[in-house]
């Protein structure tokens, strides 16, 4: 319980310290605090487990005294409203003494459903504000009530615009009759350099999200813009961001909250996205277990081309894979072989690196598990064969049951190149081009860089139309790169003699032709592409980037569409 505790309160100790990097724009500083976070729980659990085995030797290993602290632990824990957290606490601790393999319920915590918490709170974590005054007054008094060190630059002309908006939406609900009531999220959502104040519009019966964005500027603090429509929330809280900083105490509360904005959420994605990962992970085992019990699906292939280090798999009806990392990458079953030596360490370096930056909503979300336990019957013979061609050292097959060593569970997106075969509207192509631009940027001003730019099949488009990253074994730290233009062929034998065997290239050189040629776009759709992005093509945007990332310097992350930010308001109207 004391761990429990002091992770707790080291978690809302750097949660809390957002506002004043907000406030300070001390961004290097927030991307700190977010990796600190990040190993907060482990390191927690690390130190418990040194601590039971200085004080219990090799009892600590016994199960029979887990089993008996279980129940002890429940009745310390009974009254709490964060029985599940700590209960996910108490299970980490467990596993890590008794390494346990699959689920052992007579030391854990195990439940097929979420538990119904009989504790109810009397808190709200939301203010409600009523229509009685005109909606631009109203909005000023939403933003004032949130007191920054920093002044707004101009709160007035930002009421207004988000005023404008509001009605505009209104209009076809309500008509004339603007009777509704606004209920706003008593703390803000922190993440990179944006804070964002998060609320709800009731109209009738009709709930209506309500996201204010904000930037702190050299001016002050303004709103960028106002988000109305439920996907842009899907957007905002994706699995492909990294985590806010919110400083709620009855996170239970703004979950649920939370799902009446966007009801189609998972329950473990919005544990994610308020930093609460260990036990998103807990959501993500309890959801595949029912999934499995309910549906009596067997785990199939991935559907796409086979992965060079991963084995990619699934339950056809399920929201998510399952990926192992191969213990001999160079075997592929349509080959026999591959260039790629990369060996599982390695591997999970990078997936750890990535998970340590900010993922600026192009790269997803990745949980890590280890020692799990199926029964065989759920697997079907073509992922057996697999299993037992390509990654014996990470799992074992017996007559009854499948047990994996270590694996990776990411959201299920649509592959790029499956996308681009299947979609026949042409303005959601364009959509999905001219974001694949985008994220080709946002992700290099993480300062990843996706060394395997031309595999495709490394990206995937995700139910909202956002390009993101989901394969990580090829990704690099953007400051390794090497951008250069090609060398020209200077006389007859270069121009007729391969180019490898004249210009000289370490593996950490990139050439500018590369993007073109290698980016994975169909032949016929890559002028639409370069009309928008074609400063991708240039020396100049690469080490213009590159420069300022080695000052140290953090870019703007825009997790909804740019046309829709203020400042082009007032571009027009200058």
């Amino acid at each position: 319980m004391e761990a429990f505790d002091g992770f707790d309160a080291d978690f809302k100790t750097i949660t809390r310290r957002a506002k004043q990097r907000f406030e300070a724009r001390d961004w290097q500083g927030g991307w700190r605090d977010a990796a600190t976070r990040l190993d907060a729980y482990e390191n927690a659990i690390d130190c418990i487990a040194e601590r039971f085995i200085y004080v219990l030797g090799e009892r600590a290993r016994d199960e029979a005294i887990w089993a008996l602290a279980k129940q002890c632990f429940a009745d310390i824990i009974a009254d709490r409203y964060d029985v599940e957290r700590a209960e996910t606490l108490f299970n980490s601790v467990t596993r890590k003494m008794l390494k346990t393999i699959g689920v052992n319920r007579n030391v854990e915590f195990f439940y097929l459903n979420p538990k119904i918490n009989p504790i109810l709170t009397t808190e709200n974590v939301y203010h409600t504000y009523s229509s009685t005054l005109d909606t631009q007054s109203l909005v000023k008094n939403i933003l004032l009530d949130f007191a920054f060190q920093t002044k707004y630059e101009d709160v007035e002309r930002d009421a207004e615009y988000i005023a404008q908006e509001i009605n505009l939406f209104l209009w076809p609900v309500l008509g004339l009759e603007q009777n509704y009531t606004i209920d706003v999220v008593k703390a803000v959502f922190f993440r990179n350099k944006e804070a964002y104040i998060v609320g709800r519009i009731n109209a009738g019966h009709k709930i209506i999200p309500l996201i204010i964005p904000l930037t702190n500027c050299d001016k002050g603090i303004c709103a960028e813009t106002v988000l109305l429509e439920t996907y842009e929330v899907g957007v905002l809280f994706s699995f492909a961001y990294s985590y806010f900083f919110v400083d709620v105490e009855r996170y239970d509360a703004l979950i649920q909250f939370l799902q009446t904005l966007n009801p189609q959420a998972e329950r473990a994605e919005l544990y994610n996205s308020l930093g609460y990962n260990r036990h998103g992970k807990t959501e993500y085992y309890r959801d595949l277990h029912r999934f499995i019990h309910i549906n009596r699906e067997k785990f199939i292939i991935a559907p796409g081309i086979e992965g060079a280090v991963m084995i990619v798999f699934t339950l056809p009806e399920y929201n998510f894979v399952l990926k192992i990392i191969k213990d001999r990458p160079c075997f592929l079953r349509s080959l026999n072989t591959t260039s790629k030596t990369t060996e599982m360490a390695d591997v999970r370096r990078k997936y750890d690196f990535v998970s340590h930056r900010d993922r600026a909503g192009r790269m997803v979300d990745t949980q890590e598990f280890e020692n799990l336990r199926f029964r065989r019957k759920r697997f079907s013979d073509e992922l057996l064969i697999e299993f037992a061609q390509a990654a014996l050292n990470n799992v074992q097959i017996d007559d009854d049951y499948v047990t994996v060593q270590h694996l990776y569970v990411q959201r299920r997106v649509i592959p790029l190149p499956m996308f681009f075969e299947f979609e026949k509207n042409p303005e959601v192509l364009r959509a999905v081009l001219i974001d694949f631009g985008y994220f080709i940027k946002d992700i290099a001003a993480s300062g990843v860089f996706p060394a395997d730019l031309f595999n495709t099949w490394n990206y995937g488009v995700t139910n909202w139309g956002r390009v993101v990253l989901f394969d990580y074994d090829d990704v690099l730290p953007i400051e390794k790169i090497n951008f250069r233009e090609k060398p020209v062929p200077r006389n007859e034998f270069e121009e007729n003699e391969p180019e490898e065997d004249w210009i000289c290239a370490s593996e950490d050189d990139f050439f500018m032709d590369e993007i073109e040629r290698y980016s994975g776009i169909p032949h016929p759709l890559k002028s639409v592409f370069k009309a928008v992005h074609g400063d991708l093509y240039t020396l100049q945007f690469w080490h213009s980037l590159t420069e300022k990332l080695s000052r140290g310097e953090m870019f703007d992350v825009i997790p909804y569409n740019r046309a829709k930010r203020f400042c082009h308001k007032n571009i027009k109207m200058s």
